[in-house]
């Protein structure tokens, strides 16, 4: 019976390693996270790294979050002196490149929190791949000096739908 289950913790512990990296092992996420939120926001973004190590380019096209109502990718636009937001369909990450989504520019737009998240919080998301591939992520929520992003909330959202 304790063989049984030790294989079986082991099968389940490959399994949920496979799913941090990419079938065809080109695609690393690095450094996930979510910038904690002010108190009853619940509109918040998501910043990572997605590194392609393959011959071709990849391209996400989606995002998804038990967390969240609804996840996109987003992109801070200058429009005069006020920041906008673009929704972009899909993000292509060149081949041997990276692609950053840091404060200030692309994000993932985290909408319609359906929990408060504190310091410490992980949220798991799913990225979706033009190939069908997904790779499932989890970002930590953590304080951090997000850069010309503290005042998120303050934005112009009315450009794209959700």
């Amino acid at each position: 019976m304790i063989k049984f289950f030790m294989n079986t913790l082991i099968a389940l512990m490959f399994g949920f390693f496979a799913l941090n990296a990419s079938a065809e092992g080109d695609i690393q996420i690095q450094d996930p996270w979510v910038q904690a939120p002010p108190p009853n926001v619940k509109v918040l973004a998501a910043y990572l790294e997605i590194k392609n190590n393959g011959e071709k380019p990849r391209i996400l096209t989606g995002v998804s979050s038990p967390a969240f109502g609804q996840v996109g990718i987003h992109q801070s636009v200058m429009h005069g002196n006020m920041v906008h937001m673009e929704q972009l369909k899909e993000l292509t990450i060149p081949p041997h490149a990276s692609t950053a989504l840091k404060p200030g520019g692309m994000h993932f737009m985290l909408m319609d929190a359906k929990k408060p998240l504190n310091i410490g919080d992980q949220v798991p998301m799913t990225l979706t791949f033009q190939s069908g591939e997904k790779i499932e992520v989890k970002a930590i929520v953590r304080s951090g000096q997000a850069a010309g992003m503290e005042d998120h909330q303050h934005m112009n959202h009315s450009g794209h739908m959700h």
